[in-house]
Protein backbone atom coordinates (compact mmCIF):
# COMPACT_ATOMS: atom_id res chain seq x y z
CA UNK A 1 0.00 0.00 0.00
CA UNK A 2 1.64 2.83 -1.15
CA UNK A 3 1.77 5.84 1.83
CA UNK A 4 0.08 9.09 1.67
CA UNK A 5 2.07 12.22 0.11
CA UNK A 6 2.13 15.16 3.00
CA UNK A 7 3.50 18.22 2.03
CA UNK A 8 4.42 20.52 4.52
CA UNK A 9 4.54 24.72 3.81
CA UNK A 10 6.90 26.54 6.40
CA UNK A 11 7.81 29.82 5.81
CA UNK A 12 10.95 28.74 8.47
CA UNK A 13 14.06 26.67 7.81
CA UNK A 14 17.80 26.27 9.69
CA UNK A 15 19.45 27.82 10.31
CA UNK A 16 16.84 30.07 11.85
CA UNK A 17 15.34 27.73 15.07
CA UNK A 18 12.19 28.43 15.87
CA UNK A 19 8.33 26.67 17.24
CA UNK A 20 7.45 25.62 14.17
CA UNK A 21 10.79 24.47 13.21
CA UNK A 22 10.55 22.34 16.41
CA UNK A 23 7.69 20.88 15.41
CA UNK A 24 8.57 19.88 11.95
CA UNK A 25 11.74 18.30 13.45
CA UNK A 26 9.26 16.09 15.58
CA UNK A 27 7.18 14.76 13.16
CA UNK A 28 9.29 14.10 10.53
CA UNK A 29 10.80 12.04 12.92
CA UNK A 30 7.86 10.52 14.52
CA UNK A 31 6.25 9.96 10.69
CA UNK A 32 8.67 9.46 8.23
CA UNK A 33 7.62 6.02 8.11
CA UNK A 34 3.94 6.53 8.30
CA UNK A 35 4.24 8.60 5.32
CA UNK A 36 5.94 10.25 2.35
CA UNK A 37 6.55 13.41 3.55
CA UNK A 38 8.32 16.42 1.48
CA UNK A 39 9.19 19.91 2.73
CA UNK A 40 8.66 23.14 0.55
CA UNK A 41 10.38 25.76 2.67
CA UNK A 42 12.94 29.22 1.83
CA UNK A 43 16.14 28.42 0.96
CA UNK A 44 17.74 30.14 4.02
CA UNK A 45 20.71 27.45 4.22
CA UNK A 46 21.68 25.24 1.07
CA UNK A 47 22.11 22.06 3.29
CA UNK A 48 19.46 19.35 3.34
CA UNK A 49 19.16 18.80 7.36
CA UNK A 50 16.24 16.39 7.25
CA UNK A 51 17.79 13.76 4.74
CA UNK A 52 15.37 11.27 5.02
CA UNK A 53 12.58 13.60 3.37
CA UNK A 54 12.36 15.67 -0.19
CA UNK A 55 12.86 19.33 0.74
CA UNK A 56 11.63 21.98 -2.18
CA UNK A 57 13.86 25.06 -1.56
CA UNK A 58 12.56 28.33 -2.54
CA UNK A 59 14.37 31.51 -3.75
CA UNK A 60 14.69 34.50 -1.26
CA UNK A 61 13.95 37.64 -2.23
CA UNK A 62 16.58 40.18 -3.13
CA UNK A 63 14.51 43.41 -3.08
CA UNK A 64 12.52 42.64 0.60
CA UNK A 65 12.54 41.88 3.83
CA UNK A 66 9.43 40.68 5.63
CA UNK A 67 9.34 40.71 9.50
CA UNK A 68 12.50 39.04 10.64
CA UNK A 69 13.14 36.81 7.97
CA UNK A 70 13.64 37.23 4.43
CA UNK A 71 10.71 36.80 2.23
CA UNK A 72 10.62 34.11 -0.87
CA UNK A 73 10.94 35.41 -4.50
CA UNK A 74 7.26 35.42 -6.31
CA UNK A 75 9.58 34.11 -9.64
CA UNK A 76 7.66 32.32 -11.94
CA UNK A 77 10.91 29.09 -10.68
CA UNK A 78 9.09 29.30 -7.39
CA UNK A 79 5.69 29.80 -8.78
CA UNK A 80 6.69 26.40 -10.97
CA UNK A 81 7.81 24.94 -8.30
CA UNK A 82 5.59 25.57 -5.93
CA UNK A 83 2.50 24.34 -8.37
CA UNK A 84 4.44 21.44 -9.01
CA UNK A 85 4.83 19.97 -5.08
CA UNK A 86 1.07 20.53 -4.30
CA UNK A 87 0.10 18.96 -7.31
CA UNK A 88 2.14 16.15 -6.54
CA UNK A 89 0.81 15.92 -2.53
CA UNK A 90 -2.28 14.35 -1.01
CA UNK A 91 -2.62 16.62 1.72
CA UNK A 92 -0.99 20.41 2.37
CA UNK A 93 0.12 20.62 5.85
CA UNK A 94 0.68 24.41 6.21
CA UNK A 95 2.63 25.50 9.17
CA UNK A 96 1.33 29.31 9.40
CA UNK A 97 0.30 31.81 6.78
CA UNK A 98 3.39 33.20 5.77
CA UNK A 99 3.93 33.99 2.27
CA UNK A 100 4.81 30.06 1.38
CA UNK A 101 2.03 28.67 3.63
CA UNK A 102 -0.10 31.41 1.96
CA UNK A 103 0.95 30.16 -1.75
CA UNK A 104 0.91 26.62 -1.04
CA UNK A 105 -2.86 26.90 0.32
CA UNK A 106 -3.88 28.82 -2.54
CA UNK A 107 -2.70 26.09 -4.84
CA UNK A 108 -3.90 23.27 -3.39
CA UNK A 109 -7.28 25.23 -3.13
CA UNK A 110 -7.01 25.11 -7.46
CA UNK A 111 -5.93 21.74 -7.13
CA UNK A 112 -8.29 20.81 -4.56
CA UNK A 113 -6.28 18.97 -2.60
CA UNK A 114 -6.90 18.15 1.07
CA UNK A 115 -5.09 21.03 3.56
CA UNK A 116 -4.72 21.18 6.92
CA UNK A 117 -3.19 24.01 9.15
CA UNK A 118 -1.25 23.83 12.48
CA UNK A 119 -1.80 27.31 14.74
CA UNK A 120 1.48 27.92 15.85
CA UNK A 121 0.50 31.60 16.49
CA UNK A 122 -1.96 33.66 15.47
CA UNK A 123 -0.95 35.62 12.56
CA UNK A 124 -4.00 38.12 12.50
CA UNK A 125 -2.63 39.41 16.35
CA UNK A 126 1.09 39.05 14.99
CA UNK A 127 0.70 41.61 12.04
CA UNK A 128 -1.13 44.32 14.13
CA UNK A 129 1.53 43.94 17.14
CA UNK A 130 4.36 44.05 14.00
CA UNK A 131 3.03 46.99 12.62
CA UNK A 132 1.12 48.46 15.48
CA UNK A 133 -2.07 48.96 13.00
CA UNK A 134 -5.15 50.69 14.51
CA UNK A 135 -8.39 49.05 15.46
CA UNK A 136 -9.99 49.45 12.05
CA UNK A 137 -6.98 47.63 10.03
CA UNK A 138 -6.55 45.49 12.61
CA UNK A 139 -10.54 44.14 12.32
CA UNK A 140 -10.01 44.18 8.53
CA UNK A 141 -7.03 41.49 9.09
CA UNK A 142 -8.78 39.55 11.39
CA UNK A 143 -11.96 39.47 8.98
CA UNK A 144 -9.48 38.25 6.23
CA UNK A 145 -7.79 35.30 8.34
CA UNK A 146 -11.37 34.19 8.91
CA UNK A 147 -12.17 33.92 5.67
CA UNK A 148 -8.91 32.03 4.46
CA UNK A 149 -9.11 30.00 7.60
CA UNK A 150 -12.90 29.15 6.91
CA UNK A 151 -11.74 27.30 3.12
CA UNK A 152 -9.24 24.96 5.27
CA UNK A 153 -10.54 20.83 5.38
CA UNK A 154 -8.69 21.26 9.10
CA UNK A 155 -7.51 22.90 11.79
CA UNK A 156 -5.35 21.95 14.85
CA UNK A 157 -4.65 23.93 17.70
CA UNK A 158 -2.54 23.44 20.84
CA UNK A 159 -5.50 23.68 23.27
CA UNK A 160 -8.65 23.32 24.51
CA UNK A 161 -9.77 26.79 25.06
CA UNK A 162 -8.40 27.99 21.25
CA UNK A 163 -11.31 26.47 19.36
CA UNK A 164 -13.76 28.33 21.41
CA UNK A 165 -11.74 31.39 20.87
CA UNK A 166 -11.53 30.61 16.99
CA UNK A 167 -15.52 29.82 16.79
CA UNK A 168 -16.01 33.05 18.42
CA UNK A 169 -14.33 35.11 16.03
CA UNK A 170 -16.19 33.04 13.36
CA UNK A 171 -14.28 30.43 11.90
CA UNK A 172 -16.41 27.40 11.15
CA UNK A 173 -13.55 24.87 10.36
CA UNK A 174 -13.42 21.34 11.83
CA UNK A 175 -10.87 21.75 14.93
CA UNK A 176 -8.90 18.61 16.45
CA UNK A 177 -6.76 19.47 19.33
CA UNK A 178 -2.98 18.62 19.18
CA UNK A 179 -0.71 19.89 22.09
CA UNK A 180 3.37 21.06 21.08
CA UNK A 181 5.65 18.86 23.27
CA UNK A 182 9.05 18.93 24.80
CA UNK A 183 12.15 16.60 24.49
CA UNK A 184 12.77 16.68 28.84
CA UNK A 185 15.80 14.32 27.40
CA UNK A 186 16.99 17.24 25.55
CA UNK A 187 15.93 19.98 27.98
CA UNK A 188 16.72 19.25 31.56
CA UNK A 189 18.13 20.95 34.44
CA UNK A 190 21.68 21.70 34.54
CA UNK A 191 23.75 19.33 37.10
CA UNK A 192 26.31 22.16 37.62
CA UNK A 193 24.81 25.63 36.47
CA UNK A 194 27.96 27.49 37.58
CA UNK A 195 29.90 25.36 35.15
CA UNK A 196 27.44 26.11 32.35
CA UNK A 197 27.46 29.71 32.90
CA UNK A 198 30.99 29.69 32.90
CA UNK A 199 31.31 27.90 29.31
CA UNK A 200 28.80 30.52 27.88
CA UNK A 201 31.35 33.20 29.52
CA UNK A 202 28.30 34.19 32.07
CA UNK A 203 30.70 33.53 34.92
CA UNK A 204 28.91 33.65 38.47
CA UNK A 205 26.53 36.47 37.78
CA UNK A 206 22.33 35.98 38.16
CA UNK A 207 21.54 35.30 34.96
CA UNK A 208 17.65 36.52 33.50
CA UNK A 209 17.14 35.33 29.97
CA UNK A 210 14.57 34.88 26.86
CA UNK A 211 14.73 32.95 23.86
CA UNK A 212 12.67 34.15 20.78
CA UNK A 213 12.28 36.69 17.89
CA UNK A 214 13.58 40.22 19.00
CA UNK A 215 10.60 42.33 17.43
CA UNK A 216 6.97 44.29 18.81
CA UNK A 217 4.89 41.80 18.98
CA UNK A 218 7.08 39.46 21.61
CA UNK A 219 7.63 42.95 23.03
CA UNK A 220 10.87 42.34 24.23
CA UNK A 221 11.58 46.08 24.78
CA UNK A 222 9.59 45.86 28.41
CA UNK A 223 12.47 43.73 29.58
CA UNK A 224 15.32 45.62 28.25
CA UNK A 225 13.66 48.02 30.66
CA UNK A 226 12.74 46.00 33.57
CA UNK A 227 16.00 44.60 33.93
CA UNK A 228 17.64 48.36 33.28
CA UNK A 229 14.92 49.09 36.50
CA UNK A 230 16.95 46.64 38.19
CA UNK A 231 20.35 48.17 38.35
CA UNK A 232 21.98 45.07 39.43
CA UNK A 233 25.95 44.81 38.62
CA UNK A 234 25.41 41.09 39.66
CA UNK A 235 22.84 40.50 36.99
CA UNK A 236 23.09 39.48 33.09
CA UNK A 237 20.38 39.43 30.78
CA UNK A 238 20.93 36.83 27.97
CA UNK A 239 19.00 37.20 24.75
CA UNK A 240 18.93 33.94 23.00
CA UNK A 241 17.93 34.85 19.34
CA UNK A 242 17.40 37.60 16.43
CA UNK A 243 15.07 39.72 15.22
CA UNK A 244 14.77 43.90 14.14
CA UNK A 245 18.02 44.98 13.50
CA UNK A 246 16.57 48.26 15.54
CA UNK A 247 15.77 46.47 18.75
CA UNK A 248 18.63 44.20 18.42
CA UNK A 249 21.20 47.38 18.24
CA UNK A 250 19.15 48.35 22.04
CA UNK A 251 19.99 45.15 23.63
CA UNK A 252 23.52 44.89 22.25
CA UNK A 253 24.31 48.63 23.78
CA UNK A 254 23.08 47.59 27.24
CA UNK A 255 25.81 46.87 29.40
CA UNK A 256 25.90 42.95 30.91
CA UNK A 257 23.66 42.17 27.88
CA UNK A 258 24.66 39.33 25.60
CA UNK A 259 22.64 38.65 22.29
CA UNK A 260 23.40 35.36 20.64
CA UNK A 261 21.74 35.17 17.57
CA UNK A 262 19.99 32.08 16.09
CA UNK A 263 21.67 28.77 17.97
CA UNK A 264 21.07 25.24 17.53
CA UNK A 265 21.70 24.18 21.18
CA UNK A 266 19.61 26.54 22.75
CA UNK A 267 19.55 23.99 25.76
CA UNK A 268 22.83 25.21 26.80
CA UNK A 269 21.42 28.49 27.00
CA UNK A 270 18.44 27.48 29.19
CA UNK A 271 20.32 25.38 31.43
CA UNK A 272 22.74 28.60 32.29
CA UNK A 273 19.56 30.96 33.27
CA UNK A 274 17.86 31.33 36.49
CA UNK A 275 14.98 33.47 35.77
CA UNK A 276 13.21 33.10 31.82
CA UNK A 277 11.01 35.53 30.85
CA UNK A 278 8.56 35.53 27.87
CA UNK A 279 7.53 39.14 27.75
CA UNK A 280 4.85 38.57 24.84
CA UNK A 281 1.54 40.81 22.93
CA UNK A 282 1.27 37.21 21.41
CA UNK A 283 1.69 33.67 21.82
CA UNK A 284 -0.81 30.26 21.77
CA UNK A 285 1.37 27.53 23.43
CA UNK A 286 4.95 29.55 23.27
CA UNK A 287 7.37 26.30 22.95
CA UNK A 288 10.07 28.27 24.44
CA UNK A 289 8.33 28.74 27.80
CA UNK A 290 7.78 25.04 28.17
CA UNK A 291 11.46 24.40 27.08
CA UNK A 292 12.88 26.42 30.02
CA UNK A 293 10.28 24.97 32.18
CA UNK A 294 11.47 21.34 31.09
CA UNK A 295 15.03 23.34 32.22
CA UNK A 296 13.75 23.55 35.77
CA UNK A 297 14.03 27.32 35.37
CA UNK A 298 10.64 29.32 36.93
CA UNK A 299 9.27 31.51 34.37
CA UNK A 300 7.70 34.90 34.39
CA UNK A 301 5.27 35.46 31.47
CA UNK A 302 2.57 37.66 30.35
CA UNK A 303 -0.73 35.86 31.14
CA UNK A 304 -2.28 34.96 27.65
CA UNK A 305 -2.96 31.84 25.35
CA UNK A 306 -1.85 28.23 26.22
CA UNK A 307 0.09 29.98 29.05
CA UNK A 308 -2.54 31.33 31.11
CA UNK A 309 -3.28 27.62 32.16
CA UNK A 310 -0.01 26.07 32.19
CA UNK A 311 1.95 28.57 34.56
CA UNK A 312 0.37 28.63 37.86
CA UNK A 313 1.14 31.43 39.87
CA UNK A 314 3.71 30.76 42.86
CA UNK A 315 3.58 27.30 41.72
CA UNK A 316 5.56 27.30 38.92
CA UNK A 317 6.00 30.78 37.59
CA UNK A 318 4.64 34.21 38.11
CA UNK A 319 2.85 36.43 35.27
CA UNK A 320 3.10 40.34 35.33
CA UNK A 321 0.62 42.65 33.06
CA UNK A 322 1.31 43.04 29.56
CA UNK A 323 3.24 46.30 28.85
CA UNK A 324 4.19 47.11 32.58
CA UNK A 325 7.98 46.98 32.96
CA UNK A 326 7.56 48.21 36.40
CA UNK A 327 5.71 45.40 37.64
CA UNK A 328 7.64 42.90 35.31
CA UNK A 329 11.17 44.03 37.66
CA UNK A 330 9.03 43.73 40.72
CA UNK A 331 8.46 40.06 39.90
CA UNK A 332 11.84 39.58 38.80
CA UNK A 333 12.85 41.15 42.22
CA UNK A 334 10.81 38.89 43.85
CA UNK A 335 12.40 35.94 42.62
CA UNK A 336 15.92 37.70 42.70
CA UNK A 337 15.58 37.82 46.64
CA UNK A 338 14.69 34.89 47.21
CA UNK A 339 16.42 31.92 46.17
CA UNK A 340 14.14 29.02 47.90
CA UNK A 341 10.96 30.44 45.62
CA UNK A 342 13.24 30.25 42.93
CA UNK A 343 13.95 26.86 43.05
CA UNK A 344 10.60 25.39 44.09
CA UNK A 345 9.18 26.89 41.21
CA UNK A 346 11.82 25.07 38.80
CA UNK A 347 11.07 22.11 40.33
CA UNK A 348 7.05 22.46 39.97
CA UNK A 349 7.49 23.93 36.29
CA UNK A 350 9.78 20.84 35.43
CA UNK A 351 7.02 18.11 37.25
CA UNK A 352 4.39 20.39 34.94
CA UNK A 353 6.28 19.77 31.64
CA UNK A 354 7.18 16.00 31.86
CA UNK A 355 3.76 15.21 32.88
CA UNK A 356 2.17 16.50 30.71
CA UNK A 357 3.41 17.88 27.44
CA UNK A 358 4.67 15.09 25.33
CA UNK A 359 6.02 14.55 21.85
CA UNK A 360 4.88 11.22 21.21
CA UNK A 361 1.61 11.43 22.32
CA UNK A 362 1.00 14.88 20.32
CA UNK A 363 2.24 13.86 17.01
CA UNK A 364 0.64 9.87 17.41
CA UNK A 365 -2.89 12.06 17.47
CA UNK A 366 -1.94 13.88 14.28
CA UNK A 367 -0.92 10.79 12.54
CA UNK A 368 -4.24 8.93 13.41
CA UNK A 369 -5.92 12.32 12.18
CA UNK A 370 -4.00 12.25 8.86
CA UNK A 371 -4.23 8.54 8.24
CA UNK A 372 -7.88 9.14 8.05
Amino acid sequence: MDKKKILIAADTYFPKVDGVLMFMKEFIKRSENDFDIRLLVPKYSEKNVFKSVKTIFLDLSKYSKAFTYEPISLSRDNRRKIKRAVKDADIIFVQELGPVGFLAFRQARKLKKKTIFYFHNTPWDFLTKYYTLNDYLSRIVKRLFVKLYNKADLLLVPYNDFKSELHQMGIKTHMEVARLGVDIERFKPSETKLRTKARLKLNDKTVIGYVGRISNEKNTLILLDAFKKLNDPNLHLLIVGDGQKELVKKFKETKNCTVTGFVKDVEKYLQAMDIFVMPSLTETTSLATLEAMASGVPVVCTKLGFMKHYVVKDYNGLFFPRNSSDMLAVQLKKLLEDQELREKLGRNARKTVAYSFSWERSINKIKRILEK
